[in-house]
């Protein structure tokens, strides 16, 4: 029955992930093929990062509704958990990354364009999908890391070490939870002086402080952004830690599904909180994918009548012998009264 029940979860997020991550990734690429703004590119990989989420979502779903037939083999299931915990990674080093960015311009105003070049933006995620894929697939680079005893249970405590999980939140998880945090401590402190300062002099607001105002609300949306992944894959990488150091306790199991499956979640809250918080995305959306397109439907008829030009003067000419100079062929135009709209 528990299987069940994990597999019409895997089923609901498989759809919802792909479906809201492809959503947000259309209309930053539209975004960005309008004002080139550079940082949406790591919105934009971090919407691509979830989206592989959810199509792990979907592998989740079958072994659960088969009962882990092929989890049989130890191989087999190591490569889906690292096609699983790659973009995992891939998504705590790009909110780093996001987060980064935000202190820079938030700091760095007026060399900010010079740091953040499409060389570098380019190179950080060249290096952050390297990393990755390297602490992503290291059970299987180095089988040093894998269960001597497989039971057939795929799971990462079942397949891997307790040493890879202590890779996974020491190295990983933990250093850049950290840095996320010191990096939004320095962004709110600089908001707050800056408030501080406008309340004193009641001065008229400089005429940088749009842009100032924008990044101070990026900075919002990426640390509701972060308190979610916190409170979504925390538990997890809590419990396992418990289970790696406490050899009585018997949390395996919870950790196989209930709060991996709170995991995945946080792949389906990015694109929704990025949506509803960022006034640019959210535009777009309403404009591409809610509104109609509106369709031009003329009101009003207008029928221009004309009469015979041609028969008109060869019964003239056939009358008269020739065309007089006055004579003018009859047009009539007709126009209703409503008038034309668009």
């Amino acid at each position: 029955m528990s299987s069940l029940i994990y597999a019409v979860l895997h089923i609901i997020l498989s759809i919802l992930i792909p479906t809201a991550n492809i959503v947000v990734i259309v209309i930053l690429s539209k975004i960005l093929k309008k004002n080139h703004c550079k940082s949406y590119i790591f919105i934009l990989n971090l919407a691509a990062a979830d989206l592989l989420v959810g199509l792990m979502c979907i592998l989740e779903a079958l072994d659960d509704m088969f009962d882990g037939d092929f989890d049989k083999n130890l191989f087999f299931c190591l490569l889906r958990l690292c096609f699983t915990v790659t973009p995992c990674i891939g998504s705590i080093l790009t909110l780093l990354l996001i987060s980064l960015d935000r202190y820079l311009a938030v700091t760095l105003p007026l060399s900010y364009s010079k740091i953040m070049n499409m060389k570098s933006i380019c190179a950080l995620l060249t290096v952050l999908w390297t990393i990755a894929f390297i602490i992503g697939h290291m059970p299987l680079i180095f089988p040093s890391l894998q269960q001597i005893n497989y039971s057939g249970i795929c799971g990462l405590f079942y397949a891997a070490k307790s040493d890879y999980l202590y890779i996974l939140c020491f190295l990983v998880f933990l250093p850049a939870l950290v840095t996320i945090v010191c990096l939004h401590t320095a962004v709110g402190r600089i908001a707050y002086s800056h408030h501080k300062r406008i309340q004193r002099t009641r001065a008229v607001l400089p005429t940088n402080h749009p842009t100032q105002s924008s990044n101070f609300k990026a900075a919002r949306t990426v640390l509701i952004v972060i308190i979610c992944f916190t409170l979504s894959w925390g538990p997890y990488y809590i419990t396992g830690i418990i289970q790696a150091t406490c050899t009585s306790c018997k949390l395996v199991d919870l950790l196989k599904d209930i709060l991996f499956v709170l995991g995945e979640l946080n792949s389906l809250l990015n694109p929704i909180i990025y949506t509803f918080y960022c006034r640019e995305i959210r535009s777009y959306l309403h404009r591409f994918i809610i509104c109609k397109r509106r369709k031009v439907n003329p009101q009003g008829v207008a029928v221009v009548h004309f009469s015979n030009i041609r028969g008109q003067s060869i019964h003239d000419e056939a009358n008269m012998g020739h065309i007089s100079g006055d004579s003018v062929p009859n047009v009539s135009i007709f126009i209703s009264s409503t008038e034309y709209s668009k």
